[in-house]
């Protein structure tokens, strides 16, 4: 039998990590809705239901793949920097970084080649020290295109 805590905390792991990606509460709540129906009740603190979670975060958020979203004042810096990457880039972001998710299980849900999956993360690990999320003249994507530099990718394969 599953506890009320083991559930508590696989919503509130579930919500949290769709919040991040799609930066709504209401797209958020509508993607944990839909991880539920797409799971049985008994796999709810199963990765399965966070998988589904994610693929419904992913599905429900704005169709604007090359557009950064403007950063949630409610959030610490660290977080809202993330909305100024491309989705694609926070996406990998939060699938690898904040999640733990192996490179095979993100580059499946993220319909990339793991090397693609790579280059995005760090090209976005690169990139994040530079973005200012407290602009006040307003936030603003930097394209992460192929600017990673080599070197930068060799560090990176050495810290992932």
């Amino acid at each position: 039998m599953i506890g009320k805590n083991e559930v508590s905390k696989a919503l509130d792991g579930a919500f949290r990590a769709a919040f991040m990606l799609t930066g709504s509460t209401q797209a958020a709540e509508r993607a944990v809705f839909d991880g539920i129906a797409a799971t049985e009740f008994d796999s709810v603190v199963d990765d399965v239901f966070l998988l589904e979670t994610i693929k419904a975060a992913i599905q429900r958020r704005p169709d604007s793949t090359h557009q950064s979203q403007q950063p949630l004042s409610c959030l610490p810096l660290e977080l809202r920097r993330l909305f100024l990457l491309a989705p694609i880039s926070r996406d990998c972001f939060v699938l690898r970084i904040l999640l733990g998710l192996t490179p095979r299980t993100c580059s499946r849900i993220l319909h990339l080649t793991i090397e693609e999956a790579h280059r995005t993360l760090c090209a976005a690990l690169e990139a994040l020290p530079f973005l200012e999320a407290g602009n006040s003249s307003g936030t603003r994507s930097i394209p992460l295109g192929d600017r990673a530099r080599p070197d930068a990718i060799a560090a990176c394969k050495r810290l992932i």
